[in-house]
């Protein structure tokens, strides 16, 4: 048992006043939390770096580029810690219990977004959110820098509530996740204070190395895979990529494709969790092909 288990094991006075909330609350916490979910940074964040700066001003495919590496970070850098620290989740993260009250068409769609299994401390939601959403708010011009920030804020805070509410964390682990994130986010712009993707996806790959101490399973070689990816891909052809113009119709036709024919596989390893030789082969391949897309399709267009 970890030596550390004693010091979170036990659910705050928070942790008691949520458990018993209406299950309208716990609805709409299923849904704020799937804000902080890595199907959904996959999804945003890889048509906004297609469109690059086509649609929204501020968020051209630079800043895009820096939140995936942000997104990656976070899954690598909760992944390795949630090894080394083995802290279980509380009980009854795994079940939905209060399933039976919704209509039987949604059950197993409330199921999917309710439960958590496998280790649970820090939260990768919080920390995924500290970074992405954080990130977001420091690195975009899209808007006032204060509106930013504040709209950063609430969704950090959202998600992180959302996963209590939800009894897959202890506050503990969320707190942990804010300031694990908040960490190597800070890091990150000190690093790179002109947001260089290439230092996110460097740092995301530090922590996919780290991580392999917890042995080559699934999980570390999945993230491996995905953090390895990226950084070659990045150093390939990230450069010529950020020169690749930006238009609407491009970024159209690259989100028709990309996101079935990249998005399908990774989800399917996901939730098959195969071996760890091919999890680390797909994600490589998924993440790599997310960045290298734009520059494929200029090369074909010329």
């Amino acid at each position: 048992m970890c030596p550390l288990w004693p010091l979170v094991a036990r659910a705050t006075e928070l942790d008691a006043a949520l458990a018993g909330l209406p299950l309208a609350v716990v609805v709409l916490a299923a849904l704020v939390t799937q804000l902080g979910g890595t199907g959904f940074y996959f999804g945003v964040l890889s048509p906004a770096y297609w469109f690059g700066d086509a649609i929204v001003d501020g968020v051209d495919r630079e800043r895009a580029a820096f939140l995936l590496g942000c997104g990656i970070c976070a899954l690598a850098l909760t992944t390795t810690l949630k090894g080394i620290f083995a802290i279980p989740r509380p009980p009854g993260a795994e079940t939905a219990e209060r399933a039976g009250a919704l209509p039987e068409l949604l059950r197993p769609l409330y199921r999917t977004l309710v439960t958590s299994d496998g280790y649970g401390f820090p939260s990768g939601h919080a920390t995924g959110a500290a970074l992405v959403w954080g990130g977001a708010a420091a690195a975009l011009e899209a808007g006032r820098r204060r509106a930013r920030l504040a709209v950063g804020a609430v969704a950090i805070a959202a998600i992180g509530l959302s996963r209590v509410v939800l009894g897959v964390h202890y506050l503990v682990d969320v707190l942990a996740g804010f300031a694990v994130g908040g960490a190597a986010l800070a890091l990150l712009l000190r690093i790179g204070a002109d947001r260089k993707p290439g230092r996110a996806f460097s740092l995301a790959l530090l922590f996919g190395l780290v991580g392999t101490v917890n042995g080559f399973t699934f999980d570390t070689m999945a993230v491996l895979g995905a953090t390895l990816g990226a950084r070659i891909a990045w150093g390939a052809i990230g450069g010529d990529a950020l020169h690749v113009p930006s238009s609407r119709r491009d970024g159209t036709l690259l989100t028709a494709v990309g996101v079935p024919a990249l998005g399908v596989p990774f989800a399917l390893v996901l939730a098959l969790e195969p071996g760890p030789v091919l999890a680390f082969a797909v994600t490589a391949l998924v993440v790599a092909s997310v960045l290298a897309l734009p520059t494929v399709l200029d090369v074909v267009k010329n």
